[in-house]
């Protein structure tokens, strides 16, 4: 609320943007509209209430952190012993949890709306683009529900052998991790990292956003941002920056991965069949991947980072396109590029993550290195598509489960207690957006931890691969890892 001087009464405001202070559209419609010149008591309302619960339920965000890594330490244990058994427990538990959503979905639709309003006690209305069809929403998302639980029991069939020849790979991959204990701090210390970079940058772009000239109506239009030619050109160089910056993180970080598993793969084995690695080898891989490599990392990163913003231009671009009327052949022409650029950044992606092994085994430099990933990757095709097959499988549901349980934990503590006292400063009035954030920490921490097992997992690979292109001996070579090779060769 604001207190007004004298005889001034004071009402209850709403902070948009961090720039405008405006009166609650929820508490005075009329003087918002006034003030604002647009109506807010309906979808920007339910949007500003959203955000104002997730703030509120900060402590409840922190919790679902520590919660991901938790889950996703014990999802690298579980794979560790049993990655077979748990990869069909885990899509079970999805098929029963698709085919659950589905019922409820369809057991409620045309009154999920009126169930979320009493469960979040609040009188703001749902956006009426979704009131409006409420139905045909809802019962559209449970059959979606149940075509997801049809398509993991296909999957389950048809990939069965991957699964099976995969598992054993992946059971050593997560062997070398727990053997290098440095190696299972790094998600946590990547995902904490990240999301800070990450949350940095996005408050900066927003800022950037909101310093553009606000219209003031008279053409006939609600009041909005007007940017100049000049502003969109420093908005997309900032894109292009934060891209890379992000890029360049992760490559550093697939770059210091390969670089602690080369040298666990090269150790030779003792008379008790086990590897002895020192304990530095990752800040090893730190300080060489900044000080001798980061010319190489940085062109990488730089690569994916362009076609990142080719592809958000093209989006927003296609977007354009639909608000004005949607001209049929540029929408099928911006379709097609953008096809063509993810495909194209997907490839790039791929050739980094090898590039980078080559890096680290030869010390060249990225062209070289990139040239010599193609020509593994086509030499060791087929066993790098069943264990690409078997990671996949296993990064996806294993990502699924650290984001459920996350979400899980953050719906059920918000929707009691504390967070559910209207008196408290810790309100939360809808647990559904504090929830959706949580499965993006789940998910984001969940990618942490499933893409350094991915990352192990293709180093072990990629040197097995280079030591017999250059008739090199293998004996340091995990069992497992020769009879995948060798078995997909027959």
């Amino acid at each position: 609320a604001v207190a007004g001087a004298g005889s001034m009464a004071s009402y209850k405001t709403t902070i948009v943007l961090n720039r405008f202070c405006l009166p609650d559209p929820g508490a005075y419609p009329e003087l918002s509209e006034a003030v604002s010149k647009q109506k807010l008591d309906d979808a920007e309302t339910f949007a500003i209430e959203s955000l104002s619960s997730v703030a509120s339920a900060w402590p409840v965000l922190l919790g679902s952190f520590f919660v991901s890594v938790m889950l996703g330490y014990l999802f690298l244990v579980l794979l560790r012993h049993c990655a077979e058994p748990l990869i069909y427990v885990t899509m079970l538990g999805c098929i029963v949890g698709f085919g659950i959503l589905g019922i409820y979905l369809l057991a409620n639709a045309g009154t999920l709306s009126q169930q979320l309003s009493e469960s979040m006690k609040t009188d703001v209305e749902f956006p009426k683009a979704l009131t409006e069809h409420e139905e045909a929403i809802t019962k559209g998302a449970g059959l979606v529900s149940f075509a997801l639980a049809g398509v993991t029991v296909c999957f389950a069939c048809c990939f069965h052998h991957s699964i099976a020849v995969g598992s054993a790979c992946v059971e050593v991959a997560c062997d070398t991790i727990f053997e290098m204990p440095s190696l299972l701090l790094l998600p946590v210390i990547k995902a904490f990292f990240k999301g800070f970079v990450s949350l940095v940058l996005l408050l900066g772009f927003v800022d950037l956003y909101s310093t553009s000239r606000i219209s003031d109506g008279t053409d006939g239009t609600a009041p909005h941002l007007e940017h100049s030619n000049e502003q969109r050109a420093e908005l997309l160089f900032y894109m292009l920056m934060s891209f890379w910056i992000l890029c360049f993180i992760n490559a550093l970080y697939q770059f210091i991965v390969a670089y602690g598993v080369a040298e666990y793969y090269y150790t030779p084995y003792d008379h008790d069949h086990e590897k002895d690695v020192g304990c530095c080898a990752l800040w090893d891989g730190l300080y060489y991947g900044l000080v001798s490599h980061g010319g190489s990392l940085a062109l990488g990163s730089l690569l994916i980072a362009i076609l990142q913003v080719f592809q958000k231009v093209i989006q927003h671009a296609k977007k354009t396109n639909d608000e004005t009327g949607g001209n049929k052949v540029v929408d099928c022409l911006l379709c097609a590029c953008l096809c063509c650029v993810s495909c194209c950044k997907d490839m790039v992606e791929y050739i980094d993550k090898n590039a980078y092994i080559d890096i680290v085994i030869t010390s060249n430099n990225f062209c070289e290195a990139a040239q010599d990933a193609v020509a593994m990757i086509v030499e060791l095709g087929g066993a790098m598509a069943v264990l690409n097959g078997a990671t996949f499988v296993f990064t996806f549901f294993g990502t699924i489960f650290i984001m459920l349980g996350a979400g899980a934990f953050t719906y059920i503590v918000s929707s009691q207690g504390t967070f559910a006292d209207q008196t408290s400063e810790f309100d939360v009035s809808n647990p559904i957006a504090p929830t959706l954030v949580a499965c993006m920490i789940g998910m984001l921490v969940a990618l942490s931890f499933m893409h350094v097992f991915d990352m192990t997992s293709d180093t072990l690979l990629y040197c097995y691969g280079y030591d017999m292109h250059h008739g090199r001996p293998t004996s340091t070579a995990p069992t497992a890892l020769k009879e995948l090779v060798h078995g997909s060769d027959n």
